[in-house]
């Protein structure tokens, strides 16, 4: 279960990044959510329920957590899936938090780690809560 809250103030920047970097990637739709399968935020429009999305995002990366550890590779810190019409990238921020990008067309763009390692970096540093032990409890 989801056991931190967001402040009102670090929603809005989370909103901001999100719908920023979904702008300047061409990324079609951005979901960042708890391990928990919790929804924290989203941008852009997708056709699928976000929760669902969200708690099989945490499976899939759970499954490549565990693949890397019997090949010996505990550190796996992404996963991707190539589509026909649409590629999924998701990445961890922290030890709590996922973030899911689905951009159109069957590729992802050339330089997605980067991409995606500064968008972490910006959300660590606009919200620390993401780097805290899960355990720990923000209030709003």
């Amino acid at each position: 279960m989801n056991d931190f809250s967001i402040y009102a103030a670090d929603a809005v920047k989370i909103q901001a990044l999100l719908q920023a970097y979904r702008q300047s990637t061409n990324c079609e739709y951005v979901l960042l959510s708890h391990r928990d399968g919790a929804v924290i935020a989203e941008a852009g429009e997708i056709e699928k329920e976000s929760s669902t999305l969200s708690v099989l995002c945490t499976a899939s990366f759970d499954s490549a957590q565990q693949i890397g550890m019997i090949l010996g590779e505990p550190g796996f810190q992404a996963v991707s899936y190539l589509g026909k019409s649409r590629s999924v990238y998701i990445s961890a921020v922290g030890n709590s938090i996922l973030l899911m990008q689905v951009y159109p067309d069957d590729r992802l763009p050339k330089n997605i780690d980067s991409y995606s390692t500064k968008l972490v970096e910006l959300l660590i540093d606009a919200v620390p809560a993401f780097t805290q032990d899960s355990s720990n409890n923000l209030s709003r």
